[in-house]
């Protein structure tokens, strides 16, 4: 009788109590990263760090994603990665037959151990996802980065009912999310918790500050607050500047960069001038060095109404940098209250004030904050750990677990 696949493999035991295959008994399976996404933000940032630290050892990586231009840089990113790159259309309903047969003759030649989705929310991903049905490529993985979020009122389609009776796992973020899957009628499959993770950039450095400091265009003594992120509604700048407003008249040292570009970006300029705030404030847009940039700031600040599990809340907490979040699903995560930082109620300008004043009103208390976030990154959120998990993932899907 011909052995299992669990029987088939070996397996050695890591020092920190992993299982990994054995290089010795198998070659690399191939997985497939798919999005469908029409911008790059976090939940494709998630992709980037997946690709590059799966172990190459037991993985092939492959990456598929949108043909809309928002992603033409993520697209990129994985070509200078050494990584294979194929873009194909969106499918927004399933009466879009080019693009649908395009997908599904795509699943038909290329056949991968492991498809594994990338959901921005609850909809994405599912015309692709049937397609993969039906060119019988087996179950799914996918990551749900949104679970606990809302979008609308609409019933989720039948698309949607059909990608889920495929998937085998989906891997979540925060124990809210867990829940949040399960409770869903048509969730199948096991749902696994990996925070985010993201490689150590390492403890920033004096001299790193200071070029910081120097490229913002701010000077040393000056106490820094940074807003990093897509200026549209959901990550809700218009809060950031009312944070400010009640913040400049009392600590007089305190100035605010803003660093990112979307639909609100003007719109935030010009508010910021009825507020009489610009000679406090600066505005950059987007900027490929904003994970750099950050080791110049005292304190960054989060005001967006929902969120997965940001990775620039990430790349501050390894750079010793405390944040003041809203209080919400997955920033509660990352945030440890008054230990790491600062969490404050969502849309709520006032709370925003108070809470700045609270992390930039004790120096030492935020080099504290500073400090045990670093800590916090580097126990909970390395790009290894993520990364082993999920392979974890990948290796009990394929063993039936």
């Amino acid at each position: 009788m011909p052995q299992s696949i669990s029987a088939r493999r070996r397996v050695v035991l890591s020092d920190a109590g992993r299982v990994w295959h054995d290089p010795a008994a198998m070659s690399a399976r191939r997985v497939l990263l798919f999005s469908d996404a029409q911008l790059y933000a976090g939940a494709e940032r998630y992709l980037v760090e997946l690709a590059r630290g799966l172990p190459k050892d037991h993985w092939a990586v492959e990456i598929v994603c949108s043909e809309s231009e928002g992603v033409d840089a993520l697209a990129a990113e994985f070509t200078d990665a050494g990584l294979p790159v194929k873009r194909l259309p969106e499918i927004p309903t399933l009466k879009a037959r080019g693009a649908f047969l395009k997908v599904a003759r795509y699943f038909a030649t290329h056949r991968a151990d492991i498809l594994h989705f990338n959901l921005t929310d609850p909809r994405s991903c599912n015309g692709a996802m049937t397609a993969a049905r039906m060119a019988m490529r087996g179950r799914f993985v996918c990551t749900e980065h949104l679970p606990t979020s809302t979008f609308d009122d609409r019933p989720l389609p039948f698309r949607h009912r059909l990608a889920a009776r495929s998937t085998a796992a989906t891997i979540v973020n925060t124990a809210a999310g867990r829940v949040a899957m399960q409770a869903r009628p048509h969730h199948n499959g096991s749902v696994t918790v990996i925070p985010n993770g993201i490689p150590d950039p390492g403890d920033p450095t004096p001299e790193q500050r200071a070029a910081a400091r120097a490229e913002l265009g701010f000077d040393p003594h000056h106490l820094l607050v940074g807003w990093v992120g897509r200026f549209a509604e959901q990550k809700d700048p218009d809060l950031m500047l009312e944070g400010i407003r009640r913040v400049h008249d009392v600590i007089p040292d305190v100035r605010f960069a803003l660093i990112g570009d979307g639909p609100l970006f003007h719109a935030t300029e010009a508010r910021i001038n009825e507020l009489e705030i610009g000679a406090v404030t600066r505005c950059y847009g987007f900027r490929r060095d904003a994970a750099e940039l950050l080791c110049g700031l005292d304190v960054l600040v989060n005001t967006s109404r929902y969120e997965g599990m940001p990775f620039t809340i990430l790349e501050a907490m390894f750079r010793r940098v405390p944040v003041v979040g809203t209080r919400i699903a997955g920033n509660e995560q990352l945030i440890a209250h008054l230990a790491s930082g600062v969490t404050y109620a969502q849309q709520d300008g006032d709370a925003l004030g108070d809470a700045l004043h609270v992390a930039l009103g004790d120096r030492d208390r935020m080099l504290r904050f500073g400090r045990v976030a670093r800590e916090r990154a580097l126990l909970l959120h390395s790009l290894e750990g993520m990364c082993a998990r999920t392979a974890q993932v990948y290796d009990d899907t394929l063993s039936g677990q």
